[in-house]
């Protein structure tokens, strides 16, 4: 049986000295203790790299799962709609498209409902009492005519921005590298040649090989970490509808006041 040695991440550390070797720089014992202003470009580049290539792509390694429990004690009150704020999960950077669903109703959520459209449920209380309307505002998740306790669980998916692993505590995750040791959870090939380009660009010296490298990088690793479905034009028994009541947008089409 073969054996593997297979390096998926990599830390603060090994990026600095990858690029230094790229950039024929001096390696450092220690990144974080260095005083050279070139190495300490570096690493304040590695961050940023880092966190434009989180934030560029819905990567599977930053998809997480959240659930919150929307319930009111308030009693209804028939002449205007009621609303709810809760807060997101700390480490939230956005949605999945087209997670947000009501376990108990075994629906999908309505939302976001526009700025326009809320207020307009608020003022004529019209929407639909069936499932969970949401939208974001103010850093927090606001909920429409909230259900009575013990309420209804709002089920989604979102995009992390804990995109490293501290180098001490395996269970604390974060989105600045700040130990040598700091884990890159994301492809560190990508990372390496985007904190190379930007150091040459801040540097003033041409970058457009290195733009060329991370774009390859880029074009070869986006997309290659998950499956995609294959699109038939064809009618297969048991295939599932594209358009259905599941996920048809909400609209006012039809409703009178």
């Amino acid at each position: 049986m073969p054996t593997f040695q297979i390096t998926n991440t990599a830390t603060l550390q090994s990026v600095v000295d990858e690029c230094c070797k790229l950039l024929s720089l001096t390696p450092q014992v220690s990144a974080m203790d260095a005083t050279d202003p070139a190495i300490v470009l570096l690493m304040s580049q590695a961050n940023l790299a880092n966190a434009e290539i989180a934030t560029a792509y819905e990567w599977p390694e930053l998809v997480r799962e959240g659930e919150i429990t929307v319930f009111t004690n308030d009693p209804p009150n028939p002449s205007f709609a009621s609303e709810v704020a809760y807060p997101l999960p700390e480490d939230f950077y956005r949605f999945v498209d087209q997670t947000q669903w009501n376990t108990a109703m075994r629906y999908p959520a309505a939302g976001p409902v526009s700025s326009q459209g809320w207020m307009t449920y608020l003022v004529f209380p019209v929407s639909a009492n069936f499932t969970l309307t949401w939208q974001v505002r103010e850093g927090k998740i606001w909920f429409l005519n909230p259900p009575a306790a013990p309420g209804q669980v709002f089920k989604f998916m979102y995009i992390t921005k804990a995109y490293i692993r501290d180098a001490d505590a395996t269970d604390v995750y974060k989105n600045i590298a700040t130990k040598n040791g700091d884990v890159f959870i994301l492809d560190p090939l990508l990372i390496v040649h985007l904190t190379r380009m930007k150091w040459l660009e801040a540097k003033g010296f041409d970058s457009s090989a290195a733009a060329r490298d991370f774009a390859t990088a880029w074009d070869a690793r986006a997309g290659a970490s998950k499956g995609a479905n294959i699109i038939n034009m064809a009618r297969r028994s048991g295939a599932f509808p594209l358009l259905g009541t599941g996920n048809l947008p909400m609209t006012n089409y039809g409703i009178t006041t």
